[in-house]
């Protein structure tokens, strides 16, 4: 499919952006989105562990300073 839009690259200095004049008209912008408007992310109310299956509030975070990484303590699993 041939772009109709017009082509920002043009008269931009430079080897990419001959590259991106000659490739612009035909892959076009950047194609953002789904296409349709959609709702906003509204996070679960009990998320809960992607590990365990338990409630993340059940968890203890130990976050990580600097090059430390930051570590997710599952509680123990109920008998």
């Amino acid at each position: 499919m041939v772009s109709k839009l017009p082509n920002p690259w043009t008269g931009q200095p430079g080897f990419w952006a001959a590259v991106n004049r000659f490739f612009y008209p035909i892959a076009g912008p950047a194609a953002v989105g789904i296409g349709r408007p959609e709702e906003p992310y509204v996070a679960p109310a009990d998320p809960t562990c992607p590990l365990c299956g338990a409630l993340m509030a059940d968890h203890v975070i130990e976050r990580g300073v600097g090059t430390t990484a930051t570590r997710l303590h599952c509680p123990p699993a109920a008998v």
